[in-house]
């Protein structure tokens, strides 16, 4: 592995709104693919931290507050009602390998939360996982940022599954992609189209 540069990534984080980050960009030498190491804060290919994620998904779908308001908190238009993210967020959560589908079978999870009910119940194991469903609401969100990048940590990502940096790929003999063509994630080149509205 050595260095291949960074590329720029806007992301909506909690207190600093939109801000750019750097992701730092390896290439192995072996195979030609490149990686990039992103923070322990943010999922691949989402423009939100996964505490925004987290915490949107709680406020809405535990404290029943609206999609405008939620979009507010986090800089959106106020002229805007309704905030798609948030059904997409609930309906991908424990499923998808970027919003923590890796935790899908150990939770019991076997399909994508069609509606509130069920997105609240995925959301329930989530926060269990996390050692927080049992903390009264007036402690969560102080301490969701470190529980959600608890969750994160030391995973390894592609477009289909996440695993433990100390574990092997699932289904492979080694650590590596190899045999494949490289693929070009849409983040290597640019950032892509601006902020979501």
């Amino acid at each position: 592995m050595q260095g291949h540069g960074c590329y720029s990534r806007q992301v909506c984080g909690l207190a600093e709104g939109w801000i750019v980050i750097f992701v730092r960009r390896y290439l192995c030498r072996d195979c030609g693919h490149t990686m990039s190491r992103l923070p322990d804060w943010l999922h691949p290919w989402r423009w939100y931290a996964a505490a925004v994620i987290v915490e949107a998904l709680y406020r809405h779908l535990i404290l029943g507050e609206t999609a405008r308001a939620i979009g507010m908190l986090f800089g959106r238009r106020g002229d805007a009602t309704e905030w798609r993210s948030l059904r997409r967020w609930r309906a991908q959560l424990l499923v998808s390998p970027t919003l923590w589908g890796w935790l899908r079978l150990r939770l019991g999870i076997r399909k994508r939360a069609e509606n509130r009910e069920q997105g609240r119940g995925h959301l329930w194991r989530l926060l269990g996982e996390m050692g927080m469903a049992a903390k009264p609401v007036e402690k969560v969100f102080p301490e969701l940022t470190g529980a959600v990048r608890a969750s994160l940590r030391g995973l390894v990502h592609n477009r289909r599954d996440a695993w433990p940096v100390t574990r092997f790929r699932p289904g492979t003999a080694s650590g590596s992609d190899s045999g494949s063509k490289p693929m070009a994630l849409p983040t290597e080149k640019d950032s892509g189209r601006g902020p979501p509205g």
